[in-house]
């Protein structure tokens, strides 16, 4: 079939005295806002066309490898428990649970009353919500205090937005209301009233209102608007672990503010708790009289723990905050709740960027680290619906070890596994995985998570495949999939690169990644590789990269930057059209993301700093390797056009004759398919590509 070439309509843009031509900007559609809303109702043809011929193009190029498809799908599908059901945690008088059924798309969310022995209730099966939608995105669930009231967000384009129902749990039906333009972040104050977070018209959080359930938002109240300094800010909700406040966090990059109200008083105007300039940020918590503040104020890069007194005169002369837990030099703060007058702190070391779990005793500052044994693991905590609690539920899991559900008694630390995943087809004792290092270009050490079969030779001939995302202060932790061994059993290495740009390693990991030093992302994930293949791991050019996101923007720069090391790459929903991008503001995400990589609008710094690795913009006539770029036509964070324009301007200007692939998916948005099946499906076709590109068809 012959491979689709996109008609060039060349625009100039001048920025900062530069002159580029674009070619291929005419394929963002003037509707495009249209299709985040999933009407797909194009005002040029032409751009459908060219969309339509590539989906075509890349169901012929990879129609040969079809029977293959349908036997990985097996196999992934093979090592999934599908009726399966989550250990129950107590609520009240109720014990809450998820249900999954073989053939079903979506989980069945259960309750039982006063006993494990009770007759089950399916308060919610998301099957149902879900029959009539292509896609359907759960994005919260809440049951008021007294059990009584069910409020759930969705959403079935595949945008940001958000619509919330409130269903009566005694009868199984909804309120005859529903709440529109919400970003999903809302929350239950008392048994009868919810708050929640509306949408600007640039899709970030603008104002909070509150309603009563029996009164709806017709008669909705406006409790807060977000000032103007803030209004780039994104905007969520939430409650102290004594549900004696609400709590606003309005983020940026890596820099918030935080209002607050007393929920047991009259009063409900929401006051400035505290403000971050650039790169500082907060979290707050309240526990018997006192908040608690995470914070990174006073170059703490790691983080450290104030407390002070909840006394709003007192709260806004920061030298009333005292510190409580003190920055450590070996210990990145990342998150911490309150339970039973004991903070838990989940906190990376920051020369492994293994996860640990410590408890502080409030009243007598005593502190007691909770031991794991494996060298690398995944820990994560829902913690307890009772925060006077000393009994907390966490997730434990390694890459080799399903995930585990583990009650902690925070007291005593004593531990008791009270379910293990149960993973059909999977032996653990077939697999290894270890933490190695790559030094970087500048000395820094990498670590890496490397998952091969026990019998692995590090002889430089076995294909590697390498994800990384490296952005925005979020650590890739490396927990269980079953999806990792459909290309381990074949001889692979699958490897997590923990690049600067995430957090793994301390907040200073994160801003070494960022602004006008995004570019040691690019070459930690280079020289990552470069390492895979001087220890024998694999050899250059028998590489699969793989990212989404901001992690696509990564695979579209080191394709550009080192093409010779990859045999393919796989791009998901990629931010690679970056330069265009964040010069206009009227898009949602861009004005945000100004914090991260640079204002190229008002500053020629970092117009040419941000232009030195733009995907788009550095594309040239060079081989490249076999590419398969995954996108959403209804995406409102990376928008289709620019994974679109991205492989238009590569079927121009490549020099080689290697598959270059563009899968848009018709009825999705950036998070992909919503139905378990069809997840698995288009898993399935990754790795089909990924093994046709290395013969491994088998």
């Amino acid at each position: 079939m012959k491979k689709p070439l996109a008609p060039k309509h060349p625009i100039e843009i001048i920025q900062h005295g530069h002159k580029r031509v674009d070619n291929y900007a005419w394929l963002r559609d003037e509707n495009w806002k249209e299709f985040i809303s999933g009407n797909l109702n194009f005002k040029n043809p032409e751009v459908k066309k060219y969309i339509d011929e590539e989906n075509e193009y890349t169901k012929e190029a990879t129609k040969h490898f079809e029977k293959f498809q349908e036997k990985m799908y097996a196999e992934i599908l093979g090592r999934i428990n599908e009726d399966d059901k989550t250990f129950p945690i107590l609520k009240g008088d109720y014990f809450y649970y998820t249900v999954t059924v073989k053939g079903e798309d979506y989980p069945r969310h259960c309750r039982k009353k006063g006993s494990l022995e009770a007759a089950e209730e399916v308060y919610f099966d998301t099957n149902i919500e879900a029959k009539e939608h292509d896609l359907y995105i759960l994005k919260g669930r809440s049951i008021n205090e007294a059990n009584t009231y069910l409020a759930y967000a969705f959403n079935t384009s595949g945008s940001m937005e958000a619509t919330i129902k409130i269903r009566d749990l005694q009868t199984g039906k909804d309120f005859d209301y529903q709440v529109e333009n919400s970003n999903g972040s809302y929350m239950w104050v008392g048994d009868t009233d919810i708050y929640y977070v509306e949408r600007d018209e640039f899709s970030r959080g603008a104002k909070v209102y509150s309603f009563n359930i029996f009164e709806g938002p017709e008669k909705k109240k406006l409790i807060f608007t977000k000032p103007n300094e803030y209004s780039n800010m994104f905007m969520s909700m939430g409650q102290t672990s004594d549900k004696a406040y609400a709590v606003l966090n309005l983020a940026s990059g890596a820099s918030s503010a935080v209002f607050y109200h007393s929920l047991k008083g009259t009063d409900k105007e929401f006051k400035l708790f505290v403000t971050g300039d650039n790169d500082i940020s907060y979290e707050l918590d309240h526990w018997d009289g006192n908040f608690y503040i995470s914070t990174n104020k006073g170059n703490a890069q790691n983080f450290q723990i104030f407390k002070v007194e909840a006394d709003h005169d007192k709260i806004i002369d920061m030298k009333n905050w005292e510190v409580f837990v003190k920055e450590s030099p070996s210990l990145y703060i990342t998150d911490f709740d309150i339970y039973a007058g004991k903070l838990v702190i989940e906190a990376n070391n920051t020369t492994t960027a293994i996860p640990e779990l410590s408890i502080v005793d409030i009243k007598t500052k005593e502190e007691k680290k909770v031991k794991f044994q494996d060298e690398v693991y995944h820990l994560s905590m829902f913690g307890a619906y009772d925060n006077n609690s000393e009994v907390l539920r966490i997730y434990y899991q390694s890459p080799v070890q399903p995930s585990q559900d583990i009650d902690l008694n925070i007291s005593t630390l004593e531990m008791k596994v009270v379910d293990t995943d149960i993973v059909p087809n999977y032996d653990p004792s077939l697999y290894k995985v270890r933490r190695d290092y790559a030094p970087s270009h500048d000395g820094e050490l990498i670590p890496l998570t490397i998952i091969t079969k026990k019998d692995f030779i590090e002889d430089g001939k076995a294909p590697a495949f390498v994800y990384a995302y490296g952005s925005y202060g979020l650590g890739m932790p490396v927990g269980f999939s079953s999806n990792f061994y459909p290309l381990v059993d074949r001889g692979f290495s699958f490897v997590v690169a923990h690049i600067r740009g995430g957090d793994e390693k301390g907040n200073d990991w994160y801003l070494k990644g960022k602004m006008h030093h995004k570019l040691n992302t690019f070459k930690d994930y280079i020289s990552s590789c470069e390492h895979l293949i001087k220890t024998g791991y694999t050899s250059a050019g028998m590489i699969a990269a793989n990212g989404g996101s901001a992690g696509g923007l990564l695979m579209g720069a080191v394709s550009n930057m080192r093409p010779d090391l990859f045999k393919c790459v796989i791009a998901d929903v990629a931010f690679v059209d970056m330069i265009n991008t964040i010069s206009d503001e009227t898009l949602p995400l861009t004005p945000p993301e100004w914090e991260e990589w640079g204002n190229p609008i008002k500053s020629k710094e970092d117009f040419e700093y941000m232009m030195s690795y733009s995907p788009y913009d550095n594309v040239r006539a060079q081989n490249y390797p076999n590419t398969l770029y995954n996108s959403g036509i209804s995406d409102e964070q990376v928008t289709y056009w620019e994974p679109t324009k991205m492989v238009a301007k590569l079927r121009e200007l490549k020099t080689d004759d290697n598959l270059l692939l563009l899968k848009m998916k018709m009825n999705a948005g950036h998070a992909g398919a919503s139905k378990r099946y069809e997840w698995i499906e288009d898993k399935a076709f990754n790795y089909s590509f990924v093994l046709n590109c290395f013969d491994m068809l088998d």
